[in-house]
């Protein structure tokens, strides 16, 4: 359930707008080239997200991204140091039908520290809990080489899910930015998002 609920989160990652993204810098124009490599059923691809502007939802303002593959949008917006995202939880059985707002980094957060965040759902027969999400950094400041190219600056990221009683916490995702080019790799259990390459525009 939480699976199919977090499922995205292979073209979800970026963020942006008016204000510094350092680990996002995701100006209009741009495109990020990344290789998708999945355990089982054995099978691997590429595709790119294209930065193609912004788009105002609720009266707030995000940065959209665009899946060349499927064609589907991602939105994203930054400030402070803090990340966010536009989750879509519809893959949960009574979810909200709408994109829930969740800030998947914080770049001024210590290693080892992290914080945590609860979105209420409806489990069929079951009644109301809450989904928690749970984000720790692993890495900080430190590099990282991927695709044989070294990154510096690198902010890792675990993502931890649970729905208590009945889904005990369990690593969802495993991401790392790159300061000045955002996510370099994404390692679930099942597949891995690598960064080929890149083109940022001023």
């Amino acid at each position: 359930m939480v699976l199919a609920a977090c499922k995205k989160e292979k073209s979800d990652e970026g963020p942006l707008q008016s204000h510094v993204c350092n680990y996002s810098p995701y100006t209009t124009g741009s495109s990020f080239n990344y290789e998708f490599v999945n355990v089982n059923p054995p099978m691997s691809g590429d595709f790119v997200l294209l930065v193609k502007g912004d788009s105002v939802i609720g009266n707030e303002s995000y940065r959209m991204l665009e899946d060349d593959i499927t064609g589907e949008f991602s939105l994203f917006d930054c400030g402070g140091g803090d990340y966010v995202q536009l989750l879509a939880v519809t893959g949960i059985p009574n979810a909200p039908t709408q994109p829930i707002k969740t800030t998947y980094l914080k770049e001024n957060v210590p290693l080892g520290q992290g914080w945590s965040e609860d979105i209420p759902i409806t489990i069929t027969g079951l009644g109301d809990f809450m989904l928690n999400i749970r984000y720790t950094i692993i890495q900080k400041g430190s590099n990282k080489t991927v695709l044989g190219k070294a990154y510096t600056n690198v902010i890792g990221v675990e993502m931890e899910v649970s729905v208590p009683p009945f889904i005990p916490p369990q690593i969802l995702s495993t991401n790392y930015y790159a300061k000045g080019v955002g996510l370099i790799e994404l390692d679930r259990f099942e597949d891995t998002t690598r960064l080929r390459n890149y083109t940022i525009k001023p």
